[in-house]
């Protein structure tokens, strides 16, 4: 509740300030959308102007959105702590630009303003960060700063040099190596226009679309409501690369949806966390990770996409494996038929065609090798054009202008959460890379793995999911992968697969008590308490956690090596995680006991396990487990 008008700092009335913040957010979006657009089109500014106004602006937009105390400021009225670090911000960003081209000079030289103004950035980058995610990343960006700064005082195994404190800021400021280094230059170029691409898609009715085609396919079968969540969230998140935007929108319906249908809320809970999870790993959009993970490899983000593939599918059959087993047990019925849409309405030019020729455009651009930053340009600008084109009337002109100006808005709010966090994370990468910190990482894991990859590899999951429970997706694989995926590669698993690797745990983390953030999400929307929730995701989700593994070990899941191999353990692998829905929820062709549960769960690990040998035993052990199951079947079932 807001303090009465008395009890304020300010005496200026709240139907003023109120109005002035939401104003505020809507320009700040606005020119960040279209700044963004324009670049994406026309190309980009040079590296620092870029980045910098990038971070400057969502800065700035974050200050906006979030209060002091982290809460959603945006129906509060605009405090003068706000507009100080607004200004704050703008002033630091104008400096960057203004100073330019003086620090491309060959005689450039700090000077006391751009000590104190980089100072401040980094002050401002990590108060901003705390404010939209908590105290994790300031804490890790101060304790680089303070390892970077001791380092000669530190004990023997963490010593080293030691960095100047104007050094410092020079790296982080004035430079393409701090807050404004590579993984900047990636949000500011690539995954931005993504977020305006996704935001503005399901703004004017890509999301409703999702929606109506999971509900026709997966709504009449046994566990409908459920399969609808996951194969909603699929579509969704494809688009959104969000795990909490993904249970936000799709579990608004699909949760309330499963509980009419009977469903426990908290089964309800975890079926919308684990599909929206999933949603991260979906191409053709994967969220900020995958676009990092390609710069990071030197590989076009088709590959990574591509890659993807089978890994998705195979999370996502998973999913619905666990979930018709476990509604087949449960007795979990279909989607009423008269609350199936019908297919002619969904799949109208009208409606369906903005949708589906801005994702066509988006897919065909990138397979014939633009980039990805324009294919994304290219596909928002058919989506907008498509979409306008549908107008029938004046006042459906003006609906549909106020829903592309809330695209942008969401947009925009969408950027914060990346480009700040990024910035924020660049500051603890910039001190691993300049005090060798990441290399004695990498030695330190290959030691303590003792050149054994399974150790390894449980390490590396360890430090992803560690990271994960604090940060989002994009941060937490981008710190990993700094620290981790050298000595994986070191191991001798393919860059990809290490890659890969890290980023599914970094994902996976939201699904993992006890800091589950995607379940605490979902939980609450249907009314259920986490622990439990927690629990039927992590079942519903233990695939997920064996992918991984299985394409670090046959990296043909990947789409690397012979096409037959790649066939071979892509149905291997296909097999598997149905065979796992149906251990866990006790279910087949009707109940399982706990030594056939055990025995199902086995060859299901064999099937996906390294070498070809121990898939082809899995197979023979499945075929004999499935005959014996139906002979010990009773007539009448």
């Amino acid at each position: 509740m807001l303090p009465p008008a008395s009890r304020r700092r300010d005496n200026i009335p709240m139907t003023f300030l109120t109005p002035a913040r939401q104003s505020l957010i809507t320009l700040l979006s606005l020119g960040l959308v279209l700044f963004h657009l324009y670049t994406s089109a026309f190309g980009s500014f040079p590296d620092l102007i870029q980045r910098s106004i990038h971070v400057g602006g969502t800065l700035m937009l974050a200050f906006c959105l979030f209060g002091f105390h982290r809460q959603d400021a945006r129906q509060l009225p605009l405090r003068w702590i706000d507009v100080l670090l607004i200004v704050a911000t703008a002033a630091f960003t104008i400096h960057i630009l203004a100073s330019y081209e003086r620090m491309m000079g060959f005689t450039f030289r700090m000077e006391t303003l751009d000590y104190v103004l980089g100072a401040l950035a980094i002050v401002l980058v990590l108060e901003g960060c705390r404010r939209v995610i908590g105290w994790t990343i300031p804490l890790l960006g101060i304790a680089g700063l303070v390892y970077a700064l001791a380092g000669p005082y530190l004990p023997e195994f963490m010593a080293h040099r030691g960095l100047d404190f104007r050094l410092v800021i020079e790296v982080l400021y004035m430079s393409t190596r701090g807050l404004y280094g590579m993984v900047t230059g990636i949000s500011a170029t690539v995954i931005a226009i993504f977020v305006i691409y996704g935001a503005v898609l399901l703004r004017t009715g890509g999301g409703q679309t999702f929606m109506d085609l999971a509900i026709i396919l997966g709504g009449r079968s046994i566990g409908g409501g459920a399969k609808v969540a996951t194969i909603s969230s699929a579509f969704f998140g494809s688009v959104s690369g969000s795990a909490a935007a993904n249970v936000a929108t799709t579990g608004a319906f699909t949760i309330p949806l499963m509980k009419k249908l009977g469903y426990k809320p908290a089964f309800a809970g975890a079926v919308e966390a684990v599909a929206s999870t999933g949603g991260q790993i979906m191409p053709p959009i994967m969220g900020a990770g995958a676009f990092i993970m390609a710069e990071l490899l030197g590989v076009s983000y088709l590959s990574i996409m591509t890659a993807a593939i089978i890994p998705a599918v195979l999370y996502f059959v998973g999913c619905l494996a666990g979930i018709h087993f476990e509604s087949k047990r449960l007795g979990y019925k279909p989607v009423p038929v008269e609350n199936l849409p019908k297919l002619k309405e969904v799949l109208s030019l009208r409606r369906a065609g903005p949708v589906f020729s801005s994702l066509a455009v988006l897919i065909g651009l990138l397979v014939n090798g633009y980039s990805p930053g324009f294919a994304a340009f290219a596909a928002t600008a058919i989506l907008i054009v498509f979409f306008m084109l549908g107008t029938r009337s004046t006042k459906d002109l003006k609906a549909r202008l106020t829903d592309l100006k809330h695209g942008f808005i969401d947009a925009g709010v969408g950027l914060v959460a990346i480009a700040v966090l990024i910035a924020g994370a660049q500051i603890l990468l910039a001190m691993i890379s300049t005090t060798g910190l990441g290399v004695s990482f990498t030695s330190a894991i290959i030691g303590l793995g003792d050149n054994s990859l399974l150790l390894s590899l449980l390490l590396a999951m360890l430090v992803a999911m560690l990271l994960g429970t604090g940060l989002p997706t994009a941060a937490a694989y981008l710190l990993a992968a700094a620290v981790v995926a050298p000595a994986l590669i070191k191991l001798g698993v393919e860059p990809l697969g290490a890659h890969m690797f890290i980023f599914y745990f970094s994902i996976l983390a939201g699904l993992t008590p006890p800091l589950c953030a995607t379940v605490f999400i979902s939980a609450s929307m249907a009314g259920a308490n986490w622990f439990p929730t927690s629990l039927y995701a992590v079942r519903l989700s233990l695939v997920a956690f064996l992918i991984p593994f299985a394409f670090v070990f046959h990296p043909e899941i990947l789409l690397i090596g012979d096409t037959t191999n790649i066939v071979v353990f892509g149905l291997s692998g296909l097999l598997g995680v149905v065979v796992i829905g149906a251990a866990l929820a006790g279910y087949l062709t009707h109940p399982l006991n706990a030594m056939m549960r055990t025995a199902l769960l086995l060859a299901a690990v064999l099937l996906i396990a390294p070498g070809m040998v121990a898939p082809l035993v899995g197979l023979v052990l499945l075929v004999g487990l499935i005959v014996w199951h139906q002979w010990r079947a009773k007539p009448a079932i």
